[in-house]
């Protein structure tokens, strides 16, 4: 109950997230863990589908590494601890941070506006987490640009808004 998990992307609602999420950590002096899930592409099922990928693919290396990078990018933007944690798997992100949570004192995530075939189609991780998650959920909308600093933080109006 000593730390703070974050699911964190590189979504303007992840940003949100996170900035609250490190004020909350360093006003409570806990320790803060944001958790990403880099998504594991279904395993095709018809042996055409692996013949008919394209030959000037990126490496998924390559792909996982620019992909990361963007995500530590957001990561540095609150200017981590020396004891904040970023960690990435492989896993479905809905529950992996419902494990990742389970001895947290809270889980903080971003909220994104999916409505219509939108949710039903893509679903609502944060809907998972309210539903199974064992530790207090707090979930945080994306600021809008204007509440921002030169930095990205949310100023007075992003945090109270």
């Amino acid at each position: 109950m000593s730390e703070i998990v974050i699911g964190l992307d590189a979504s303007p609602a992840s940003r949100s997230a996170l900035a609250w999420a490190a004020n909350q950590a360093r006003m409570t002096n806990v320790g803060l863990r944001a958790v990403h899930a880099l998504i594991v592409p279904p395993i095709p099922t018809d042996p055409m589908d692996v013949l008919s990928a394209p030959t000037s693919a990126v490496p998924d290396d390559r792909v996982e590494q620019a992909y990361r990078g963007a995500v530590v990018s957001v990561w540095e933007t609150v200017h981590p601890e020396p004891s904040w944690r970023l960690e990435f798997y492989h896993a479905d992100t809905g529950r992996l941070l419902v494990e990742q949570s389970s001895a947290a004192r809270m889980l903080v995530i971003g909220t994104r506006e999916h409505v219509g075939w939108g949710r039903i189609l893509s679903g609502s991780i944060s809907h998972y987490c309210l539903s199974h998650s064992a530790c207090p959920v707090v979930a945080v909308p994306a600021a809008t640009e204007s509440a921002h600093d030169d930095e990205g933080q949310p100023t007075a109006a992003g945090r109270d808004g």
